[in-house]
């Protein structure tokens, strides 16, 4: 295990340095390798100014304007951005310089002014990354260390692949994500649009090929503009001929007649339509209009154009038309059919000015013999094999999937570091693609495998320790320390200006004395390779020294399975009464954690004397360190208060405290809310009203905040309440404060809790997974059923609408307590739902009805296994026999649907339904609730 060595590099850079000692290296990530320390410090002032080098005007301009405006946003001092030949005293200027790579720069911070020079555009904009990044962490965001660095990345391209093709991502969501890459300088975003599941983009021409949740060409235009302002490139994949099932479903003619090719890359995994049939001129027109339609929609200068995963040579040889057809060409092997279609699609691409991009595959095929690719195809390598293609002449990307730069949590809650998460500390240590300049870089692959209906903050968990260490890797930075020590340099760095924060940077960890199991103790010494065995371990802060929380972090013992999995579940609590006593949740560990730190936030305002780590009933000790944080103290303490139910229909106010607790008063203060959405981070702004520029000694004023909460999507939000000021005239000095809270924006409608994709077409039955085990409905069983999409359907005495959705999209809520409003006088409230892996007597749910007045009444319902026939006193509503399971295999199976009364109570009117508690996902093996539907209508 990495040892970890010393807390000390969190704390800020001091407004003050020792005049005559070597500045340390600044809080940068990725680190910087080549920091000459100097003595002193260089300071902001009242007249500072960002100056651009009227030389490279036209270059700089633009970005020293962004770099001005995240400054800001940062919490330094506003900079006016000029154009001059020379920087003033406090000023920091921007200039380029000739014989060096366009990403390098040179930072140099004299005590009287900065000075940030790049090889290009883009070298500049990286210093400025790093400029931004050392103000932030001082606590004065004014000051920065005396010294020089000259950096220059590893890896001409540091990419991340996002796969939005089996799971869906918010344009919101992948703008943080763009701006976060640029913030650790990785500059390529390799953009996988299409796959199997889904055709996730909008072609004009093309009606009814994409997926309910796809781009828009407006999409990608904003994408790509945002992405061209942090000089981070795009690289849209549509991924064919295989991987394709999507589009086979669509224009059925694309299929193979072959048995042997409606399986997937090995005998035995049956899908049709995987991959399309390129004998058929007819299809590799369509495909080439297809393609053309793809590129006019992205500027994108490389494009991806997948070629993966074909079946093997042993399936392409038991096809009599592969088989002729590659004869009547005169190629020397089937595969060569295969290679001379990339071919063909190169040309293609290279006529519209292109250049085409492709996985790796063919070694594994068998390879090619009569054809070779193009070696003006770039190689994506994923397989551990770039040696290979580096032999062949090619131009190469290294995607190694083997626990380095793969990150596939599949099912929740997730995995830890196996063969698809990366090992951060073998990533950060002694990995480095090979050496040669054929090596076009390296690219950290996300994929949704067996994850459909996750949330993207689901994804965004397992990404954020190997982002960081990538950075690292890529720009070959320092190893001093270890990987553990890095991640804690990373979390004071925290997230980009605007990208809402994964935990609390300004956060200081607090001491106590350990309580608990009989080796708590272990848990609090600083040295992970020790833990404590218990369930439990905690710190009693002491008598009158009781504080909030605003982050924990945790650390598992080992990389093993068992130790990583015990830790879902495990809680921070709280407690005001006793070591075990009046405890309040803070934080809960929902997703299985990879040995790295795990951040957790906390939303929670109340000050607590005790403070613990409470492991899931059953669970031994899991956990190597725990750090409990606290926000630093300052002149300006915030508090937050926002309704616990945001309004979905309207703009629903919070209120921001400020209390100035110092002797002198406090100036140009300005206050910043935001609504953060904790599933796909949507960020709502909050508008202030009467925000005081001036806040006396002593003095508290309390400011109202619009959040635009009405029609926001629903789910969690996180608030935050960023204030920035100054202590005293005459300084550029400025310190902030923060507070958080959450709330809730309810459902208002059923279809909204939809969190599961019970329902599968025939023709593409991947994507789905009722059970959390890749199990679906069929769609058409259920059709001739009579549960047909948007029509009414009457069991037990009620009318449901069966969900109106596309197949392959959330269609069912797990229960897990959610609360569903309902309306009407109904003397029952019908519930249609299903079980998976419930026992043999059903799975029992208890919830409640809650009315209008303010009353509750429980029910109890016991739903059979969606396997099982109905027994007695249980209302069949759909009799499925087929199922689409596992690897797009089909089987008949009952899959049958029940339907459910909840009584309501004389005389009342019921406000809302809280569904069974339960899982919050659908997990294999794992029992479950699935609801499709409810009902106040009588039939």
């Amino acid at each position: 295990m990495v040892a970890l060595v010393t807390l000390a590099g969190l704390t800020g850079v001091p407004a003050a340095a020792v005049a005559d000692a070597a500045s340390p290296p600044p809080a940068v990530v990725p680190a910087l390798r080549s920091w000459n320390g100097g003595a002193g410090t260089f300071s902001l002032r009242p007249g500072s100014r960002v100056v651009v080098d009227a030389a490279h005007a036209a270059d700089l301009r633009d970005d020293a304007r962004t770099f001005a405006a995240d400054l800001a946003a940062a919490g330094a001092e506003r900079l006016p951005v000029v154009t001059g030949h020379r920087p003033g005293h406090g000023d920091v200027f921007l200039t380029e310089h000739a014989g060096d790579s366009a990403e390098a720069y040179e930072l140099t911070v004299g005590t009287g002014d900065v000075t940030i020079s790049g090889g290009g555009a883009a070298g500049v904009f990286y210093g400025e990354q790093s400029v931004e990044q050392i103000l932030k962490t001082a606590e004065d965001h004014a000051t920065l260390p005396a010294g020089s660095a000259r950096e220059r990345p590893a890896q001409p391209e540091r990419g991340l692949m996002i796969d939005t093709a089996r799971e869906y991502w918010p344009v919101a969501t992948l703008l943080n994500t763009i701006r976060q890459m640029a913030w650790m300088k990785l500059n390529t975003f390799h953009w996988h649009v299409t796959d199997s599941e889904a055709f996730r983009l909008r072609l004009p021409g093309y009606a009814g090929l994409a997926a309910a949740r796809s781009y828009t060409p407006e999409d990608v235009r904003r994408i790509e503009a945002y992405a061209r302002r942090y000089h981070v490139a795009v690289v849209p994949e549509m991924d064919i001929p295989g991987h394709a099932t999507s589009l086979t479903a669509y224009r059925p003619p694309l299929r193979w007649d072959c048995a042997s090719m409606n399986q997937i890359i090995h005998a035995g995994r049956i899908d049709p339509g995987f991959t399309v049939d390129i004998t058929k001129q007819a299809n590799v027109a369509w495909l080439d209009g297809l393609t053309e339609a793809f590129l006019s929609v992205f500027d994108a200068p490389v494009v991806h154009l997948g070629g993966d995963e074909t079946p093997d040579a042993d399936l392409q040889s038991r096809c009599p038309e592969l088989a002729a057809y590659a004869k009547s060409r005169g190629y020397a092997k089937t595969e060569d059919v295969f290679l001379a279609y990339e071919n063909h699609l190169d040309d293609l691409v290279r006529r519209h000015g292109r250049t085409m991009e492709i996985w790796g595959w063919w070694p594994q095929t068998g390879g090619g013999a009569s054809v070779t690719v193009d070696k003006d195809v770039r190689i994506q390598a994923w397989l551990g094999d770039e040696a290979t293609f580096l032999a062949q002449g090619y131009q190469v990307l290294v995607s190694n999937e083997h626990s380095r730069l793969y990150v596939v949590p599949k099912d929740p809650p997730g995995t830890g570091n196996g063969n698809y998460i990366p090992d951060d500390a073998a990533l950060y240590g002694a990995y480095a693609p090979p050496s040669s300049p054929q090596v076009e870089g390296m690219q950290m692959a996300e994929w949704g495998d067996n994850a459909y209906a996750m949330p993207a903050a689901y994804f965004a968990h397992y990404l954020r320790r190997p982002m960081q260490i990538l950075a690292s890797s890529a720009w070959n930075g320092p190893r001093d320390g270890g990987h553990l020590d890095y991640e804690l340099t990373a979390d004071r760095v925290g997230s980009a200006p605007g990208v809402p924060e994964t935990g609390d940077p300004d956060a200081t960890v607090v001491d106590g004395t350990p309580y608990g199991a009989d080796d708590a103790a272990a848990a609090f010494d600083g040295d992970p390779a020790t833990a404590f065995t218990g369930q439990t371990a905690g710190i009693d802060l002491g008598a009158g020294r009781d504080t909030s929380v605003s982050e924990v972090r945790l650390l598992p013992r080992s990389n093993r399975t068992a130790d990583l999995s015990a830790l879902v579940g495990g809680r921070i609590q709280g407690c005001v009464t006793g070591p075990d006593t009046g405890c309040r949740d803070l934080a809960r560990v929902r997703w299985t954690p990879t040995m790295d730190w795990l951040t957790l936030p906390v939303d929670d305002g109340s000050r607590y004397r005790w403070l613990r780590y409470a492991g899931p009933p059953g669970s031994t000790g899991a956990v190597a360190e725990i750090q409990f944080l606290t926000r630093r103290a300052g002149a300006l303490q915030v508090r937050v208060r926002a309704p616990a139910r945001l309004s979905p229909d309207r703009p629903t106010t919070a209120t921001v405290t400020l209390t100035n607790d110092s002797d002198r008063t406090v100036d140009r203060v300005s206050l910043r809310v935001t609504a953060d959405g904790q599933a796909d981070q949507g960020r709502l702004d909050g508008r202030p009203r009467a925000v005081p520029g001036r806040i006396g000694p002593g003095r508290t004023v309390a400011v109202p905040v619009t959040l635009p909460t009405g029609h926001a999507a629903a789910g969690d939000y996180r608030v935050s309440a960023d204030v920035a000021y100054r202590r005293g005239a005459g300084t550029a000095e400025r310190f902030t404060a923060r507070a958080t809270a959450v709330g809730t924006v309810p459902f208002t409608t059923f279809a909204q809790a939809f969190d599961n994709i019970g329902t599968t077409d025939d023709a593409n039955p991947q994507r789905g997974g009722v059970d959390g085990a890749m199990s679906s409905f069929s769609r058409q069983d259920l059709a001739s059923a009579g549960a047909v999409a948007g029509r009414t359907l009457t069991a037990g005495g009620f009318r449901y609408t069966w969900p109106d959705t596309a197949a392959g999209e959330p269609d069912n809520a797990v229960a897990h307590g959610q609360v569903i409003p309902v309306s009407g006088r109904p003397a029952r409230i019908g519930v249609l739902a299903t079980a998976t892996y419930a026992p043999p007597g059903g799975l029992t749910g208890t919830g409640t009805v809650t009315y209008t007045d303010g009353t509750t009444t429980p029910y109890t319902i016991t739903v059979p296994d969606w396997s099982a026939d109905a027994p007695v006193g249980v209302v069949l509503a759909v009799h499925g026999t087929k199922v689409n399971g596992f690897a797009r295999a089909q089987a008949g199976r009952t899959a049958n649907v029940f339907s459910f009364a909840v009584p309501v109570a004389a005389g009342k009117r019921p406000a809302s339904i809280t569904l069974p508690a339960g899982p919050a996902w659908a997990a294999g093996k794992t029992p479950a609730i699935h609801v499709f539907a409810l009902s106040t209508r009588s039939g």
